[in-house]
């Protein structure tokens, strides 16, 4: 049987019509995606009176590292790493991968705690004597069925265990004020960071 080798006139309309459909569905997931994520940085915010994003420090080796959020808070500076991964977290301090066990997918990843005590001890040259904490932060998409690591936690539960700052100045930025002001004055913006 030949093919057919005129295109109908309703073909174009049609293709157009999905073409549109289309482009206007992934406006609107990547609209979504962009308001989740800023979500996250607000929630990521509300913990510090003042926050650097995705900035490259001095690592004290002649090199720079990378963090992803460095915040004042009122116990002192804290340093987050952020993962969203979906589905169930299997993990724990001594274990070299984690595992995550998705809905379509299960996945190792390395245990991000490591990375996280190389940037907080990058922190921790710039500021001295300030306390120094840092928390490896999970979206609402990971859980935790059998149990948390040290130092981790989900986004629903950092105003728990930080609390939610004042912005305006007052005490406890003074403190902090020298400290804090080095750290953004070795701080560059980590170009490849999204």
């Amino acid at each position: 049987m030949p093919l057919p080798t005129e295109i109908p006139p309703w073909a174009w309309p049609v293709a157009g019509a999905l073409l549109v459909i289309a482009l206007l569905v992934w406006i609107f997931l990547k609209i979504q995606a962009y308001r989740e994520r800023r979500a996250i940085d607000a929630t990521i915010a509300s913990v510090g009176y003042e926050m650097l994003k995705n900035v490259l420090l001095p690592n004290g080796n002649g090199g720079q590292i990378h963090v992803n959020y460095v915040l004042l808070t009122q116990r002192g500076v804290l340093v987050a790493d952020l993962l969203d991964l979906p589905g169930a977290v299997f993990g724990g301090e001594q274990m070299l991968e984690w595992t995550a066990i998705g809905k379509k997918r299960r996945y190792t990843f390395a245990n991000p705690q490591h990375a996280l005590y190389d940037r907080m001890a990058a922190v921790k040259l710039l500021i001295g004597d300030v306390p120094v904490e840092g928390r490896v932060i999970f979206t609402q998409r990971g859980n935790f069925p059998k149990g948390k690591p040290r130092n981790v936690l989900r986004i629903d539960d950092l105003a728990d265990e930080f609390p939610v700052v004042d912005k305006v100045r007052g005490n406890i930025t003074a403190a902090f004020g020298n400290v804090w002001e080095n750290v953004k004055k070795h701080a560059e913006p980590n170009p490849l960071a999204a």
